[in-house]
């Protein structure tokens, strides 16, 4: 199994590793599930092109990174103004999620198993520069993790640069890009992200919760027992929520060790927020007009956004 995650990231030593040592002591040693980081055999980002072609027999990745397939896959990873963590949890596992999720992927004789990693708000961008308003996006190089976010964003008026999150730390040291988004403050910090930018700009606009899925070439799946398969979902089920309250846990204090570091640690000012909540909500509407399968996704994560929101659930 290849991760998206690299050596350092938590999402690859808590999420990726855990799960294989679960699945390989639950199923006692019928399953061997041996975990690799990103790149480690499979170029870094071309993790479902290997799992297509079976080099590897599972993944952990985003599927947001699967949008020139599904243009629909990024809602089952992150969309501006969508799922908070907790919401992404309920839907995937009673709102019709995994369901989606599993046809969609069914597609190219793939499984799905569920989220991963479910991370909650994302830092809304590490940045070497100051930005103050919607001007200081225009013309802004920004690492962004999917295609569809870029699209957003170059609607914005910023140039979007997609780089998996192991080159991240490089591009921005040699001035590749200004800004990027990835994951959350505890998990960036393992990164080294503090070491390259000034400036944390927090808001749950652009990804109220960020997650990553395991995904099973279909032939694999299918080798396995209806026994050793509830094992694989189980684990999986499981290691998802308690990643996400490790992570919640450490976002708090982490934010205090980019403080202490030096690093202005900011909200997002509400110009630049209400601007991209309403072109995502525009660029979502607009596709799904175009692709019924983009449509039904989309519908059923707002009709539950709403069923949580009447219940007080965020």
């Amino acid at each position: 199994m290849q991760s998206f995650g690299a050596a350092g990231d938590r999402s690859y030593t808590d999420a990726s590793i855990r799960v294989a040592e679960w699945i390989t002591t639950a199923s006692e040693g019928r399953l061997v599930v041996e975990p690799f980081a990103s790149g480690a055999i499979l170029p870094k980002g071309k993790e479902l092109d290997g799992l297509i072609k079976g080099s590897v027999e599972a993944i952990h990745a985003p599927c947001g990174w699967h949008v020139s397939i599904f243009p629909a896959a990024s809602f089952f990873c992150q969309s501006v103004g969508g799922l908070t963590g907790v919401q992404n949890m309920l839907w995937m596992l009673v709102g019709g999620g995994n369901e989606l999720a599993t046809r969609m992927y069914s597609e190219l004789d793939l499984q799905f198993i569920t989220n991963l990693t479910i991370h909650p708000a994302e830092v809304w961008a590490h940045s070497t520069v100051a930005l103050n308003s919607m001007d200081d996006i225009k013309g802004l190089k920004i690492r962004l993790g999917t295609t569809e976010l870029s699209s957003i964003f170059e609607r914005l008026g910023a140039t979007p640069v997609f780089l998996p999150g192991g080159e991240i730390y490089e591009s921005c040291q040699r001035g590749v890009i200004d800004a990027f988004e990835y994951i959350t403050p505890s998990l960036n910090w393992g990164m080294g992200f503090h070491e390259i930018t000034d400036y944390l700009y927090l808001s749950p606009s652009r990804a109220p919760s960020d997650s990553q899925s395991l995904i099973i070439n279909g032939d694999a799946w299918n080798e396995l027992t209806p026994g050793l398969q509830m094992i694989v979902k189980n684990a999986a089920e499981s290691v998802g929520p308690l990643f996400f309250a490790e992570s919640v846990a450490m976002d708090a204090e982490a934010l205090d060790w980019y403080t202490d570091y030096g690093t202005h640690v900011e909200n997002l000012p509400k110009d630049i927020e209400d601007t991209l909540l309403t072109t995502a909500k525009e660029y979502y509407i607009e596709q799904a007009a175009k692709d019924p399968f983009y449509a039904e996704v989309y519908d059923s994560l707002q009709a539950f956004i709403e069923i949580c929101e009447l219940q007080g659930i965020r």
